[in-house]
């Protein structure tokens, strides 16, 4: 439990940066599908996370890493759980 809990840790976090910058392209996208403006702020994953760092610096690229990492350990935790348990049935 304690290797999947620092393993789901330790990937949320890293990934958190990627994560963010995905979102801000998706909200972006949904802004202009609903027809609530045509600026475009970011041309594309390099250039948000660009943006992010020159707004925050590294902790621009890092905000909201601590609610990721929250929600993914638990979650690889039940999930490697879940899969050692299934393992343990159907090798009977």
């Amino acid at each position: 439990v304690a290797s999947s809990a620092s393993a789901g840790a330790a990937a949320s976090w890293l990934t958190s940066p990627l994560d963010m910058a995905k979102l801000r392209l998706q909200v972006q996208r949904g802004k202009a599908a609903a027809g609530e403006g045509n600026q475009v702020m970011y041309r594309g994953m390099i250039d948000a996370l660009q943006f992010a760092f020159r707004d925050g610096g590294v902790k621009g690229l890092f905000k909201g890493a601590l609610a990721r990492v929250l929600h993914f350990t638990p979650a690889t935790c039940i999930t490697m759980a879940a899969y050692e348990a299934c393992k343990s049935f159907y090798s009977k």
